[in-house]
């Protein structure tokens, strides 16, 4: 009887010091991160509040370019096209038309840059995006279609210039019109061709692929007749 009093006693200690020896793995319970922060994606908005048109310069008025149709042949000019910071139909004027687009220009009290897009299919080279913001690259795709830039400002003494060089293109210079001519292969050109004319303030007006995505843009259509 002692002996058996003995054995239970035995197994009674070997059972409490089996159970405080099981230690439970207990899965590690992750608190919420109420600090961390929503990633919202960035909407570009255009602050730029310069309006721009292509015109016609008939007198003492400037007539707004809806659409540009022409007879179209190798080696002749296509058309000069006036640049004004204006939206309306029709822009007139007093006095000298230089003295005009100066004071256009000098309304406008933010830095901006003004550039040119011409856009085409050909029928041997595919689609041409030729962009221009000075006369270094006016003639990049000259075999098709040749730019040449104005600065009526600079020259409103002169009764006649040929164009802007680049060489005397400066952070002064104007760009008040500009000339469109047709060269050799110009009949290798599928029309219409895009044609814009646009400012911008700062490189967020371009989208990721480089295209200009503001609103102070105006654009027509140059079709061959």
């Amino acid at each position: 009887m002692k002996k058996l009093k003995i054995l239970f006693l035995f197994l009674g200690i070997l059972c409490l010091s089996g159970c405080f020896d099981v230690v439970e793995d207990k899965p590690e319970v992750k608190e919420p991160n109420t600090e961390e922060k929503v990633k919202v994606k960035e909407v570009y908005q255009d602050s730029n509040p310069i309006k721009i048109g292509l015109y016609n310069n008939i007198g003492n008025k400037y007539v707004l370019y809806k659409e540009f149709n022409s007879n179209i042949k190798p080696r002749t000019d296509i058309n000069t096209f006036q640049i004004v910071f204006r939206n309306e139909e029709e822009v007139s004027f007093n006095g000298k038309k230089e003295d005009f687009i100066k004071s256009s220009w000098d309304e406008i009290e933010t830095p901006f840059t003004l550039g040119i897009i011409l856009e085409y299919d050909t029928v041997n080279e595919g689609h041409i995006k030729h962009v221009i913001y000075d006369p270094s690259n006016t003639l990049e795709h000259d075999h098709y279609i040749q730019v040449y830039l104005y600065d009526a400002i600079a020259h409103k003494n002169d009764k006649w210039y040929s164009h802007i060089t680049k060489e005397e293109f400066n952070d002064n210079s104007y760009v008040t019109s500009f000339k469109l001519y047709a060269h050799d292969k110009i009949d290798e050109v599928t029309f219409p061709i895009k044609l814009s004319v646009f400012t911008y303030d700062s490189d967020d007006d371009f989208d990721e692929d480089g295209n200009y995505r503001g609103n102070s843009i105006y654009t027509i259509e140059v079709t061959n007749s």
